[in-house]
């Protein structure tokens, strides 16, 4: 085996904190976004001008954004942590912190607002952070392929553009301290909330990747249409949420209120504008679509698989998830939109996202070590 294949257990057990804690920032930022929470505080990256506004607990819409900036700040970190890890930068999260803090102090000193402050020491952390990782590329004794070592840092620049993304989903809200217009601000929502899902991607491939399972996976030349059909599927599932993002974003939810027929009875609404449209593009023909290449995803990869369980398991968890994430919706229109089932809807759609990723991953993986020469160590 390859030096750079042995894995490192508590490595990939972190790797896999990551995945989760993403999840439940997914879904508490889900369930802020359903009740309307989003704007229960107009500025950032301070709330209310402070890092703890008093009565935030009691008052349930700042309980919720507060509890979303928490736990993405709490998920930053570890994304921090598991860059410099994976790059073995030890010292980069700890030499961060003394110059966020030297930096901020710097700001408070010089008479600046709290809002420029919690920005000097957030900018200046995350630049210190950057510039050692960059300089750690000289070296070259890593104990980790080039491939997820750079993965692991764009999943850091991620995590830090899902921040701003936030932030000016917040300060460029019409009720925002820097006013906007509605337009600008909804698409801020909807990046904002796309973005999350590209960056569970990333971690989901740098935790399949970590995984003690990566170097056992088998050779497989079947798996290369599997890999095919998986990034296709991938990219049909996203575009998927854009569109349910739009939708949930615009109030378009219950723009077709009963399923499967529209209403007066026919499969196609009678009466046509963007909010219908959006909602018979996503509640129909992106579901089924979706629901094609799932399906034969799949079916491909557990046929194809030759019993490797490695493979067999995500394909029998993806039809799982699908097969909820249907009844969900189902449920969501029948029942008027609850918010924790809109949210779990949410937070599905983005563990089938999740689940074709590590499928796809991992038949790359045996696809490329089929096609290796057996002389060679074998390709990340």
């Amino acid at each position: 085996m390859n030096p750079t294949d042995r894995p490192d257990a508590w490595l990939a057990r972190f790797a896999k904190l990551a995945v989760f804690g993403a999840f439940v920032v997914i879904f508490i930022g889900g369930l802020t976004t359903t009740t309307g929470a989003g704007m229960a505080f107009p500025d950032w990256p301070l709330s209310h001008g402070s890092l703890n506004p008093p009565g935030w607990w009691d008052d349930a819409m700042q309980r919720r954004e507060h509890l979303h900036r928490y736990s993405a700040e709490a998920v930053a970190m570890i994304v921090g942590v598991l860059c410099a890890w994976v790059w073995g930068a030890n010292w980069a999260v700890p030499i961060s912190v003394v110059v966020s803090l030297a930096c901020a102090a710097g700001a408070k000193v010089a008479g600046q607002p709290g809002s420029v402050v919690a920005l000097v020491g957030v900018l200046s952390a995350s630049l210190t952070f950057a510039v050692i990782i960059l300089l750690r590329t000289r070296r070259a004794d890593h104990a980790r392929p080039a491939g997820v070592r750079w993965l692991a840092f764009l999943a850091f620049l991620g995590v830090l553009a899902q921040a701003v993304l936030g932030g000016l989903r917040v300060i460029k809200d019409p009720a925002g301290v820097l006013g906007g217009d509605a337009d600008t601000a909804t698409t801020f929502r909807i990046i904002h909330g796309c973005f999350a899902q590209l960056e569970l991607c990333l971690l989901v491939a740098i935790a399949a990747m970590l995984s003690p399972v990566w170097p056992r996976i088998a050779a497989n030349p079947q798996m290369r249409l599997v890999r095919r059909i998986g990034w296709i599927a991938t990219t049909v599932v996203f575009l998927q949420l854009i569109v349910g993002a739009t939708m949930r974003h615009l109030g378009a939810g219950l723009a077709i209120p009963t399923f499967p027929r529209a209403p007066g009875g026919g499969w196609m609404p009678q009466v046509h504008n963007k909010f219908i449209d959006l909602n018979f593009t996503h509640t129909r023909f992106g579901a089924a679509l979706a629901a094609i290449f799932i399906l034969a995803l799949a079916m491909r990869a557990a046929g194809n698989a030759a019993g490797d369980v490695r493979l067999v398991r995500p394909a029998a968890l993806l039809l799982a998830l699908a097969a909820a994430q249907v009844t969900m919706g189902i449920y969501i229109i029948w029942n008027v939109r609850p918010p924790i089932l809109t949210t779990l809807h949410v937070v599905n759609g983005a563990a089938v996202l999740a689940v074709i990723v590590l499928l796809t991953v991992r038949a790359g993986r045996a696809a490329a070590c089929a096609g290796a020469d057996p002389a060679e160590p074998r390709p990340l």
